[in-house]
């Protein structure tokens, strides 16, 4: 019988090592604002410009955000040298405007869908996570390119979900997955982002996700969409914030590998750029 006590209090000791080993969603995301540059140098950041350029199975793409906190983003996404897809933020409206083929799509996204487009493309959605009422949990950990990452869920309240990975080590975002069953062009798509928000997360590599630039995910199917962000330098004029510039997306579909062109910080970018008409 003293065995079998032993034994218990000895998993049980085991179990409540494990669970305090584990850390919070909170602390999780805590670790990577500090691994990018800290809260205080993001907080600096009022307007972001980040351009990208990509080759896709549909030829070159490539992509322009204007980001201005805390949730105002305008993107533009041009294949070929051809604009195809427009998207622009209020802070409390999503507006995508898509044409291929000579063909035309307008869609305003709001409520829960709007805000999931705005995680997405806002280079650093984490501080908006507060006001918009994620939630968050750490699932638990798992290896991503051979090195161990704690898998954090996220959800939308009655929306969408996703689930990011922050690297043990160095606490950066490694990678995003969503699931984008049932998405349409102009809903919700995860710098960046960011489908879930979170870098985007659309153009802004930062910002939410595994995605298309602008919203939604038109002609690209269902599955899983996975996104992996690596090659984090400083950005100029940053004071010494980081983001990916490299960030690889694929449903099995479709896939591509964006690389950042440009940067420009706190260049003043006018409101005029984040009317819906």
């Amino acid at each position: 019988m003293k065995k079998i006590f032993s034994t218990l209090f000895f998993l049980g000791g085991m179990l409540n090592l494990s669970a305090q080993d584990t850390p919070t969603a909170d602390a999780v995301i805590d670790k990577y604002l500090a691994a990018i540059g800290g809260k205080e140098a993001i907080a600096k950041i009022e307007d972001l410009t980040i351009g990208t350029a990509a080759e896709t199975q549909r030829g070159t793409m490539e992509s322009e955000i204007k980001v201005k906190k805390p949730n105002k983003f305008s993107s533009v996404m041009y294949m070929m040298g051809n604009e195809v897809m427009r998207s622009t933020s209020d802070g409390s409206k999503v507006e995508t405007v898509s044409g291929f083929g000579g063909n035309t799509n307008n869609r305003v996204a709001e409520g829960k869908d709007a805000i999931a487009q705005i995680l997405q493309n806002v280079p650093f959605p984490e501080l908006l996570y507060a006001e918009y009422g994620i939630i968050k949990t750490v699932a638990g950990k798992e290896a991503v390119n051979g090195k161990d990452a704690w898998k954090v869920d996220f959800e939308i309240p009655e929306g969408r979900k996703w689930s990011e990975f922050f690297d043990v080590e160095s606490g950066l975002k490694v990678k995003r997955m969503a699931n984008m069953e049932g998405m349409r062009g102009g809903g919700q798509r995860p710098q960046g982002q960011p489908g879930g928000p979170g870098a985007g997360q659309g153009q802004a590599p930062g910002g939410q996700d595994g995605q298309r630039p602008g919203g939604g995910q038109r002609g690209m199917g269902g599955g899983m969409m996975n996104v992996t962000f690596s090659n984090y330098k400083e950005i100029k004029d940053g004071n010494g914030v980081k983001i990916p510039y490299t960030r690889e997306q694929g449903n099995g579909q479709f896939s591509s590998k964006a690389e950042v062109q440009s940067v420009k910080v706190n260049k003043g970018i006018k409101e005029s750029n984040f009317v819906i008409k």
